[in-house]
């Protein structure tokens, strides 16, 4: 854990009305079609994994609202069969970017068209095998746009009651956005499922997943299905991972004050997924990678995105912002609301620590030439999701609880199902309020710079807080002056962050003196408190070498990890005691413990000499493309660290490098460019030219060619 200890620095440095809401400007004006109202759309698709294709069909019904005579269906890419008006042919110009269909169009008539169509997605549509080779299909429309294999609309402020039909293979989960109106049997191959909504959404938010999955049903207190799916293979994970989940469910419809809109909520974990999660509406899906045993739910829970995508179905689903310059309105909210969520399960102390860290971060990033306002459409993540959060929480102090939650009471239910700009939140919050909020806004809304000072005084008013300060404070000081304040603060009961406080003001340093400290920081057997010894203390002393070894035992895979390569290099005469203690620990879903130990097997002399060619191709393995990227790539790093590729791990490298996250992509890319520049490894690839596919072959040869 990092910290930029700002606070230390301004520790000591402590010495309108807006307009009435029927003034608020029409959503039309914001809309890039503002002559047309497109009402519902009825999707029937089939998917063809193995060619990568969707096709189908799309029905919407629109009315005509100011006179043109051109509508416009964004449709990326696609080959458009046929576009029906009112069931009749009608002359369209598609350019792979949209379809432009013209007639006479009268104002006050609805009409209906109709486009046939198929795509080959380049993104937003992604189909994987599972580590089954069992397909695995979804969708990830934010950012990607849903036009990519759903003619629809890039606007966000047009929004349609979408509808969706999916005919897939026999045996498998076809989940959607919406209500499972129908599911039948066409076939002996193939399966129908009919999802209905009964609200609009912008067209990001259309998803769907495919897969081998089983799932469990809970109710919430307002009587809302909560649909909970998972791999048959991770039932034993299932209670980590959604741990909470109905109690995150209820705290927020009442800490929101607004019934949840939509008719049910279900949430897919899918292999590879480009993010932490997305908030489809009604269809949150995840990245599996959170699917945890009791070990990881420690240090890699799924309690936070669980939250922050839940809230997203009121902050930015239910009413979602008009343009970019207002994305806080989405992410500021749905991190804020996270935050209050996690405050119930962990406690005050974890709700304030976590600001002061954003807190830190946000100061941090004030300094540098990409701050921005948070009124910026090219603000950075940590501008939308912390300040947002941020600036509702000084808010909520300014205006006081009462007045905050009807503000966000009122807003919701003034916008449900439209699109806003701040303006017409802080409108909202003025008028509940009567407060002049134009000083909030210049400060946490508009300033470039984040208000350090302010967000202190917020969180100074807690005693935890102002102790951790206290202690922040010696970090500049010597041992000698700071011994008795270090060894008390580890007294029990410790507390979490000012315990891992006092190990990183140690600095790995093992003087008789820290000696001292750090075994009372091991008597404590507070797990953060531990694994702070374990990133930080990377060379062992004799002194401390029992009690570093009972971290291997400890329930943290994010402790483990580090705690076994220390030992092993510290201790090289206990190497086999360590291997043998640890030889059945898997670790996240990284698999961090299980392929470090397999490095350190193949390279402890004597150790299991006889399965050392099994452990390395178990290691190779992991390259494969049956596993998730993030066990790849940490594969990959550490066969690079050894220059022990084999042919079929450069495959998979070549495979990695094409892959359709970017992060895991690019890391591949960087690998593969140093690896050709070894003679023998561009030998070898010339060698398995013709083991890639097509495309793979072609993506190497371009490397390969100077």
């Amino acid at each position: 854990m990092k910290f930029y200890h700002f606070f230390l620095v301004v520790l000591f440095l402590w010495s309108g009305y807006g307009q009435d809401m029927t003034s608020v400007i029409n959503i039309e004006q914001n809309k890039e079609q503002p002559y047309v109202d497109f009402l519902v759309g009825e999707s029937h698709v089939t998917m063809l994994p193995n060619d990568k294709k969707i096709k189908g069909a799309v029905q919407y019904s629109f009315r005509i609202v100011k006179p043109t005579s051109r509508i416009k269906v964004d449709a990326q890419n696609m080959s458009i069969a046929s576009v029906l008006l009112n069931t009749k042919n009608v002359d369209f110009k598609y350019d792979n970017k949209a379809i432009l269909i013209s007639s006479d169009f009268e104002v006050d008539q609805e009409y209906i068209i109709k486009i046939e169509f198929s795509a080959i997605p380049k993104k937003a549509l992604y189909f994987v095998k599972d580590h089954n080779d069992e397909d695995q299909i979804w969708t990830q429309g934010q950012g990607k746009y849903t036009s990519n294999w759903l003619p629809s609309f890039d606007d966000m402020n047009e929004k349609v009651e979408f509808d969706i039909t999916i005919d897939f293979k026999k045996g498998y989960e076809v989940i959607a956005n919406g209500k499972l109106v129908k599911n039948e049997v066409i076939n002996d191959s193939i399966q129908r499922w009919k999802y209905d909504m009964r609200h609009p959404m912008s067209s990001y938010l259309v998803a769907f997943a495919i897969g081998k999955y089983d799932k469990k049903v809970e109710t919430s207190a307002s009587n809302i299905p909560l649909e909970m799916y998972y791999h048959p293979d991770n039932v034993d994970k299932y209670e980590s991972t959604y741990k909470h989940s109905k109690d995150i469910f209820d705290f927020l419809e009442k800490e929101i004050g607004f019934a949840y809109p939509w008719q049910n909520y279900k949430q897919i974990p899918v292999k590879d997924f480009l993010y932490a999660g997305m908030e489809n509406t009604g269809t949150t899906i995840f990245s599996d990678a959170f699917m945890v045993d009791e070990t990881a739910f420690i240090d890699q829970n799924y309690i936070n995105v669980n939250a922050h995508e839940l809230a997203h179905q009121w902050f930015g689903n239910l009413v979602t912002a008009k343009e970019g310059t207002h994305h806080w309105l989405q992410e500021g909210f749905a991190t804020y609301y996270a935050l209050l969520a996690e405050k119930e399960i962990f406690g005050e102390d974890y709700f304030l620590f976590k600001l002061y860290e954003s807190a830190e971060q946000l100061t941090e990033l004030s300094k540098s030439s990409q701050a921005t306002s948070l009124l910026d459409a090219d603000a950075s993540s940590l501008t939308f999701y912390q300040r947002g959060a941020w600036a509702l929480h000084a808010l909520r102090n300014l205006i006081g609880d009462t007045s905050f939650k009807i503000t966000v009471h009122n807003y919701l239910e003034t916008f449900k199902f439209e699109n806003v700009d701040t303006n017409d939140f802080i409108e909202i919050a003025t008028k509940v309020s009567g407060t002049d909020l134009s000083d909030f806004r210049k400060i946490w809304l508009e300033n470039v710079k984040f208000p350090s000072q302010k967000a202190l005084n917020l969180l100074t008013t807690s005693n935890f807080i102002k102790s951790y300060l206290t202690l922040a404070q010696e970090r500049t000081q010597p041992l000698a002056g700071k011994w008795n304040t270090l060894t008390k603060s580890l007294d029990f009961p410790v507390n979490d962050y000012i315990g891992q406080e006092v190990v990183y003001q140690l600095e790995g340093i093992t003087t008789p003196e820290n000696i001292v400290i750090y075994d009372k920081a091991f008597a404590t057997n507070n797990v953060f408190v531990r694994q702070a010894i374990a990133n930080t203390l990377s060379t062992v002393p004799k002194d401390l070498q029992k009690q570093y070894e009972s971290l291997l035992k400890d329930p943290s895979y994010a402790t483990i990890e580090p705690a076994l390569y220390n030992l092993w290099v510290s201790f090289p005469e206990k190497r086999k005691e360590y291997l043998e203690t640890t030889k059945n620990i898997i670790g996240f879903s990284s698999k961090n413990v299980r392929i470090l130990w397999l490095v350190l097997a193949l390279n402890t002399e004597g150790f299991e000499t006889e399965n050392h060619q099994k452990f390395f191709l178990e290691l190779s393995g992991y390259t494969s493309s049956k596993y998730g990227f993030s066990t790849r790539e940490n594969a990959f790093t550490y066969l690079e660290s050894m220059q022990a590729f084999s042919d079929l791990s450069l495959q998979y490298l070549v495979d990695g490098a094409m892959h359709h996250n970017w992060r895991f992509r690019n890391s591949c890319r960087k690998i593969l460019d140093k690896l050709i520049i070894n003679e023998k490894y561009k030998k070898k690839y010339v060698v398995l030219m013709d083991s890639l596919s097509k495309k793979q072959q072609d993506f190497l040869q371009s490397k390969l060619t100077p």
